[in-house]
C-alpha cells in the first residue's frame, strides 16, 4: 500500500516536521513589523518612517554637524530627526494635533517610556525621563501633542537641547 492510497495513514515523520518548521516560518513573516527609523538607529531607514506615517511632505536640512530630517503628516504633525554625521539618529523631536507612533520613534527606548508612564500617577499629560542615556519629555493634551527624546551621549559636539525644536 503507498502512502497516497490511504487518506487516514500519515506522512513520514521527517515530511510532517518539514511542514510544521514551513508553517513556523510563514505565521513568522506574516507577524513581523518593518523595521524604522528610532532613536538611535540609522537614517538609512529615515524614508520608512515617512511611509508609516503617512507623511505628505518631507525635507533635510543639513546643519554644521548634524542634519535635520523633517516629516509631515496629513494632520498637521511634523517629526524631525537629527542625525549626525556617522548617520545615527541621536534626538527626534514632534508637535502636532496628536502623537506619532512613539513606538517608531522610540525604538529600543520605547519600553522605557512605557515605564516611566505607569510611574506617573500624577496625570497623564506630562512624562519624562531623565538618565545619563536617555532625555525624554513627552506632552499630551486632548487637541496637541509635543515632545522630544534624545540621546545625550551621542549628540555632536556643540549641539544643545535648546538646538532639538
Amino acid at each position: 500500500m503507498t502512502v497516497g492510497s490511504n487518506p487516514t495513514r500519515l506522512r513520514s515523520p521527517s515530511s510532517a516536521r518539514v511542514l510544521g518548521a514551513s508553517l513556523a516560518c510563514l505565521l513568522a513573516l506574516s507577524l513581523a513589523r518593518p523595521a524604522s527609523a528610532a532613536l538611535g538607529d540609522t537614517t538609512a531607514s529615515i524614508a520608512r518612517d515617512r511611509i508609516a506615517m503617512r507623511g505628505n511632505q518631507s525635507s533635510t536640512t543639513p546643519m554644521q554637524s548634524y542634519d535635520v530630517h523633517r516629516i509631515a503628516d496629513p494632520a498637521g504633525g511634523v517629526v524631525r530627526e537629527y542625525a549626525d554625521r556617522a548617520g545615527t539618529v541621536f534626538a527626534v523631536t514632534w508637535h502636532g494635533p496628536r502623537s506619532p507612533d512613539l513606538k517608531t520613534l522610540l525604538g529600543g527606548y520605547y519600553d522605557r517610556y512605557v515605564a516611566a508612564a505607569a510611574q506617573h500617577r500624577t496625570g497623564h499629560h506630562l512624562v519624562t525621563v531623565h538618565a545619563p542615556d536617555l532625555v525624554l519629555s513627552v506632552v499630551r493634551f486632548q487637541r496637541v501633542a509635543y515632545g522630544r527624546a534624545y540621546l545625550p551621549n551621542r549628540m555632536p559636539s556643540g549641539v544643545t537641547k535648546a538646538d532639538l525644536r
